[in-house]
């Protein structure tokens, strides 16, 4: 296992943080008005969603995963903390002025449109303050390390978990309740602009730096959602719930592969990085362990690691990212497109051999 200790960025990229930091806090985007928000509440007709709801999804089950939202976004301040304390211990003073001045303002009213939602449905204001108070005044315990590159993996995977699970339930609720609905879609853009943030704070860091893979790899390999932790009888039901709301679990699967090759910048770190999750999560290329396939691939070097970046991103769909348009390729040096022609076959054969898995705890 990495130690965290091993953190280290270059000057370079420290200034490319701050520059980033400067350029997020003069342009935060529209942030969630609560007043607005309050006055929507006038008009919400959450109920009638309840007539809508498919096959074997209760409204139980709805009103929880209106729950599960509310008590997760509760917890700002615990998360805030967390990200604080890390950018104070390893002298980041870019993480904690993003973390201070815009995603501690953000996320603090994020709680607010699902109490609304739960109020229309006919819930007790007073019940639900209560459970708030329970959520807010519990320990947190972190599931990964605390270190910058940590912290913003563990940041980037949890808002695109968030985004995504939020587009699921404005999907459940648009064809009845469009108010309602607007409400969650405002909240999910914002989740759409942490998740592109922390996404270029993680590559940046890489970039920098490309031996803090194994603190990356570890993040993902660890990950889980702090309602793991808060509300685990609702975290508990998320399983349950997804395939009801529509989700499309090879389209979050080609998502996060393409979130991977963003952060890591080129096929060969995105192969070693995949390898390195796999590896620490136990899983197994069919027949032939996952140590046996690291050892071969160290021995072809970048090579063999960037066909295995391309075969993946092929099997998923993504194959576009390393192709380049096909003007690029009629312009490839003739040494070159013969060497793609040796490449092709062996590259498809091994993305028909992948199954990339991904076991999301989105709340």
């Amino acid at each position: 296992m990495p130690r965290t200790s091993a953190y280290r960025i270059p000057s370079e990229t420290v200034d490319q943080l701050e520059a980033l930091v400067d350029r997020i806090e003069a342009h935060p985007g529209r942030l969630l008005d609560p007043a607005r928000t309050a006055e929507a509440f006038q008009r919400l007709d959450t109920k009638a969603v309840l007539g809508t709801l498919p096959e074997g999804f209760s409204e139980e089950d709805f009103a929880g995963v209106l729950k599960l939202s509310l008590f997760t976004e509760c917890a700002t301040q615990a998360y805030s903390d967390l990200f604080q304390g890390g950018a104070e211990e390893f002298s980041a003073p870019w993480l904690g002025r993003f973390n201070a001045n815009v995603w501690t303002p953000d996320e603090r009213d994020h709680h607010a449109p699902f109490k609304y939602l739960l109020l229309s449905l006919g819930y007790s204001e007073e019940e639900l303050d209560r459970k708030v108070r329970e959520v807010q005044e519990l320990t947190y315990t972190h599931s990964s390390g605390k270190s910058p590159v940590e912290l913003t993996t563990f940041g980037l995977v949890q808002e695109y978990l968030t985004d995504h699970w939020y587009g699921l339930i404005a999907g459940l609720m648009r064809p009845a309740a469009p108010e309602a609905t607007q409400m969650v879609v405002a909240v999910k853009m914002r989740e759409t602009l942490h998740t592109v943030w922390y996404r270029d704070m993680t590559a940046m860091q890489v970039e920098g730096n490309p031996e803090l893979l194994p603190l990356v790899a570890d993040t993902m390999a660890s990950f889980q959602m702090p309602s793991n932790a808060l509300i685990p009888e609702l975290q508990g039901q998320v399983q349950k719930w997804m395939p009801h709301m529509n989700a499309d679990f090879p389209r979050m699967v080609k998502e996060m592969a393409r979130l991977v090759y963003e952060i890591m910048g080129n096929t060969k770190r995105s192969a070693q990085l995949l390898l390195e999750i796999a590896t620490r999560l136990k899983y197994r290329s069919g027949p032939i362990p996952l140590n046996v396939v690291k050892n071969v691939l160290n021995r072809l070097g970048g090579p063999g690691y960037s066909l295995a970046g391309e075969a993946v991103l092929e099997s998923v769909g993504l194959d576009h990212l390393y192709r380049g348009s096909s003007k690029d390729q009629d312009r490839m040096p003739l040494m070159d497109r013969a060497a793609e022609r040796l490449r092709a076959p062996v590259r498809s054969w091994i993305a028909r051999k992948i199954t990339v898995r991904f076991d999301p705890e989105p709340a």
